[in-house]
């Protein structure tokens, strides 16, 4: 009798509870097809990087575990309180506890096996609409592959069963504890209020915010000297101090909104405002701290989403700066091991293996040798501030006629400088410094020689030119005639594109012909780089950023969308009399439905304008220290703009969803 009642109540929750229902076979179908992907054999043959891919969305995996079993468990035990009447008196009738505590988990386990069978048709589909997005990413064609691995679906069902164990043992232990009394009046609990006093509240209010300033000025400073010590500690810091304020703002803004609309009486009177106002207090009051969480979820959807469209355009753009020629050969001269604090005895030998492998094995289109220079003045640089890591504070010089060579080889017009002329090609990063320096100092004195400024420019500027540096001094060609070599560049490009497996192949080759172990442990890669293993890794990179981020975001959004609208249509039960009675009293049925929508409206966007103000500083800091590697100096713009529009988007989806299920409740 128990098993079939068990089985109606489920079935009718499948209906009162649709929008968790939905959101639970979404997120456990994400999880397989993610699983699924990670142990395709398609996918890790694509890079060598994307073997890391599976131990990413594994650890990524165990905090999107915790936080469905967040959701299973809170809406489990908010069917509990709307339930608890009923269980109440089926403890009267003489049912004994421990059948009312099986029928309620055996209702749950049937909607969590329904949800997860139902997720892995879905996530199978899911996983070969993504594997394809990702073959497409690398330019490979993608066949569909109809064979399953066992190893994904043991995962998901491992985490399956680790998140209703977790649950129905809390749940279980929660109605042990219950008597007929706490049964019959739990539906009138709300959460225990940590701040009591009115007073406080407000005071706390600006503690928490102030306190929330503090952890984005120390996340801002930390981001911003991500090179020095004490960054670590700054961001180490930063985040907790955050998360703190996240709920202290959350929980105590409701009594500022109070007195906003209370003391102002045309805001109070106008309309339905004095309505909405007081149940809008009255649930932020009563669940702070689960919006709390919800707020904090949201951040991090947020930060994910942004920093997901900030990666992808910082490693399309590090295609274009690093890997500007095919084949880029560097060689760095003992004469200033400080500089790079980098030295191989063996450098020009491995020089002339990498040639030799080259010449044999590809088609070479055009190639150029080439020095850069430095007269160890430095005048430029020391004037000029710079905020990229690992890049070279001095003053780097190349010939006019190597720089030419290197732009014709990437189709861009040349330049021309007269004898007593020079022409600076910064990076994005210092051009202001460089106007502005050019600006106040338009000549360059070069033992003896006056130069002046025909300009400078950051278009097109390569990295791979020298590396390290964040400008060249463009110069005639004779004027480094007394400069010494700082370092000495090779660039090729080949008839055909070259591959990661060129890369690997080369090193191979020139590690096998050193002929003792001695210069095999001087042996290096470092000043070899090849376009194809630089495009093959940028994309294993951006894969695992890019999907993992959004993994993130969209069950993050989905379970926060999916608590405030399981919230809301349980209200819509509760305050159906209230509008019956305005209905009753004269008020239209059109101004109900107005009302509803705006109090739904505030409801949903309350816990999003915390997070969008710190989404909009954490990604303004991250731009600071990314900028030079990103494509444009608006990126960050487009990234914010980015991450509020997806996320506003599936929002509206829940939002939709859930007022017309209020709509429909209130009419019934």
């Amino acid at each position: 009798m128990l098993r079939k009642l068990a089985i109606r109540n489920a079935k009718r929750s499948i209906k009162d509870y649709l929008v968790y229902l939905i959101t639970v076979i979404m997120s456990f179908s994400l999880i397989i097809a993610f699983n699924l992907i990670v142990y395709s054999k398609d996918v890790r043959e694509l890079s060598s990087t994307m073997m890391n891919f599976r131990l990413a969305v594994i650890e990524v995996s165990v905090l999107v575990v915790f936080v469905i079993g967040w959701l299973i468990n809170y809406t489990m035990k908010f069917m509990l309180s709307k339930r608890s009447k009923e269980f109440g008196t089926y403890m009267i009738l003489g049912i004994e506890r421990k059948d009312i505590i099986k029928m309620f988990l055996i209702e749950n386990i049937f909607l969590g096996i329904f949800a997860f069978v139902v997720s892995i048709f879905i996530g199978y589909i899911l996983s070969d609409l993504l594997t394809a997005v990702i073959m497409n990413i690398f330019e490979v064609q993608y066949k569909l592959n109809f064979s399953i691995s066992w190893q994904p679906f043991a995962l998901s069902i491992l985490y399956f069963i680790i998140i209703y164990l977790f649950v129905m043992f809390r749940i279980n232990r929660i109605m042990k504890k219950m008597k007929v009394y706490d049964l019959l009046y739990l539906d009138k609990q709300n959460e225990e209020r940590i701040f009591k006093n009115s007073k406080k509240r407000k005071i706390l209010f600006v503690v928490f915010f102030i306190t929330g300033i503090t952890a984005l000025t120390l996340l801002r400073e930390g981001i911003y000297h991500i090179d020095e010590g004490r960054s670590i500690q700054m961001i180490v810091g930063g985040v907790p101090i955050l998360i703190i304020s996240i709920y202290g703002v959350t929980i105590t803004v409701g009594d500022f909104i109070v007195d906003f609309v209370i003391n102002r009486k045309k805001i109070k009177y106008r309309n339905d405002n004095l309505l909405i106002t007081r149940q809008f207090t009255s649930k932020i009051k009563t669940m702070g701290m689960t919006l709390g969480t919800l707020s904090l979820l949201i951040t991090l959807s947020f930060l994910s989403l942004s920093g997901s469209m900030m990666y992808t355009d910082m490693f399309n753009a590090q295609i274009k700066s690093i890997a500007a020629y095919d084949v880029m050969i560097s060689e760095v001269y003992s004469d200033y091991p400080e500089i790079l604090q980098i030295q191989t005895k063996n450098n020009k030998k491995i020089v002339k293996e990498y040639e030799e492998y080259i010449n044999t094995h590809c088609t070479i289109k055009d190639k150029i040798e080439y020095n850069i220079y430095t007269n160890k003045h430095d005048d430029i640089s020391k004037n000029i501030s710079k905020s990229i890591m690992g890049f070279i504070n001095i003053d780097c010089y190349m010939k006019v006629s190597d720089y030419n060579k290197l732009l014709e080889m990437r189709g861009l017009k040349p330049i021309t400088l007269e004898k007593n002329e020079f022409f600076i090609h910064e990076n994005r990063d210092v051009s202001k410094s460089i106007d502005s320096y050019l600006k106040n100092n338009s000549t360059l004195n070069l033992s003896g020689r006056e130069l002046k400024s025909k300009g400078h420019s950051y278009e097109n500027f390569a990295r791979c030119w020298g590396t390290g540096m964040t400008f060249f001094i463009i110069v005639p060609d004779d004027v480094v005639s007394n400069m010494k070599i700082l370092d000495s560049f090779i660039m090729i490009n080949t008839v055909k594109p070259t591959t990661e497996k060129l890369y690997d192949d080369i090193g191979k080759y020139v590690e096998n012909t050193m002929t003792n172990n001695k210069d095999k442990s001087d042996f290096y890669v470092y000043n070899l780089s090849v376009k194809g293993d630089v495009i093959s890794e940028n994309r294993s990179i951006l894969t695992i950023f890019s999907f993992i981020l959004f993994y993130i975001a969209f069950i993050f959004t989905a379970i926060v969308a999916t608590i405030l609208a399981i919230q809301t249509l349980s209200d819509s039960t509760k305050y159906k009399y209230h509008y019956s009675i305005l209905n009753k009293l004269g008020v239209d049925q059109s101004q109900i439905y107005k009302t509803i929508r705006k109090q739904l409206l505030i409801f949903f966007l309350f816990p999003v304008i915390y997070p969008i103000i710190i989404d909009i500083s954490v990604t303004t800091s991250l731009n600071n220290l990314l900028n030079p590697a990103l494509s444009s100096e608006y990126s960050y713009l487009y990234a914010i703009l980015y991450s509020l529009s997806l996320f506003l988007f599936i929002y509206l989806i829940y939002f939709v969803a859930t007022y017309f299920g209020y709509k429909k409740n209130i009419d019934e």
